[in-house]
């Protein structure tokens, strides 16, 4: 019983991120809609998995996604600088 909660639990996390990615154009949310469906996945994996080797795989998971939001945040603030703009649609209209 525990187990289908949790993978219920995870489904409505990666269709709350889904959703959250499809309804904004802010780079910012777009980013923590990615990150709320990656901990959905995750937990999923979690319960699936279960034991030593899924709680090893689970922080190489966690390691790879702080190394990502790294990354994007800093080219983020790097974009912002030089545009000053985070909103991707007016990001793809501008020029250079």
């Amino acid at each position: 019983m525990l187990g289908e909660s949790l993978l219920l639990t995870s489904g409505l996390l990666v269709a709350l991120g889904v959703y959250g990615l499809l309804s904004t154009r802010s780079l910012i949310r777009m980013l923590l809609s990615v990150e709320v469906m990656f901990n959905g996945a995750l937990l999923a994996l979690l319960t699936l998995a279960g034991g030593a080797e899924g709680a090893a795989l689970a922080l190489v998971a966690v390691s790879l996604a702080a190394a990502e939001v790294g990354v994007v945040v800093s080219l983020a603030v790097l974009l912002f600088r030089r545009r000053g703009v985070l909103d991707v649609a007016a990001l793809s209209e501008s020029k250079g």
